[in-house]
C-alpha cells in the first residue's frame, strides 16, 4: 500500500477577497491551469471553489516528489507565482499547501511569499465511545 500523505492547497486574492473581478481572475487561471486530469484520475481531489478562493484536498495518497502528478501540482505552484507575482508584497493572489503524512512528525508546509496564513495544521486525538460498553 506504501506511505501515505494528506494534502490541502488553496489559492486565493489576498486583503479584500469580496473582490469579484479578482476572483473570476483566480478561476479563469485555476480551471486552464491545475492539473486537473490529476487532481480527477486516480488521485480523487476534492475541489471546492468558494466566494473567496478555492480548495483543493488530497487524502490518502502517496505524495512523493518524483511522482508526476505531485510534480504537475508544483509546476502549478511555480506559474501561479510567476504569473501573478506572489513574490511583491501588492501581489493579488497567493497559494498556500499543507501536507501531513503518516508519522506523526511527517508534516511540510509551503506557501507563496506575502500569503495571509490562512492554511494551518492542527493533528488532534478523537475518540469516539458511543455504544461502546
Amino acid at each position: 500500500m506504501g506511505y501515505r500523505s494528506d494534502v490541502s492547497i488553496i489559492f486565493y486574492a489576498r486583503g479584500n477577497s469580496n473582490d469579484a473581478g479578482r476572483n473570476t481572475i483566480l478561476k479563469l487561471w485555476f480551471d486552464e491551469n491545475y492539473p486537473i486530469a490529476v487532481a480527477k484520475g486516480e488521485w480523487c481531489a476534492t475541489i471546492r471553489h468558494k466566494d473567496d478562493g478555492i480548495i483543493v484536498d488530497y487524502e490518502d495518497v502517496k505524495w512523493y516528489e518524483s511522482y508526476d502528478h505531485v510534480k504537475h501540482v508544483g509546476e502549478a505552484l511555480h506559474k501561479f507565482s510567476d504569473t501573478f507575482k506572489c513574490e511583491d508584497d501588492d501581489g493579488p493572489f497567493a497559494w498556500e499547501m499543507a501536507r501531513i503524512g503518516e508519522d506523526d512528525s511527517d508534516i511540510e508546509i509551503d506557501r507563496s511569499d506575502y500569503c495571509d496564513h490562512l492554511l494551518y495544521v492542527s493533528r488532534s486525538i478523537r475518540v469516539d465511545m458511543e455504544g461502546v460498553d
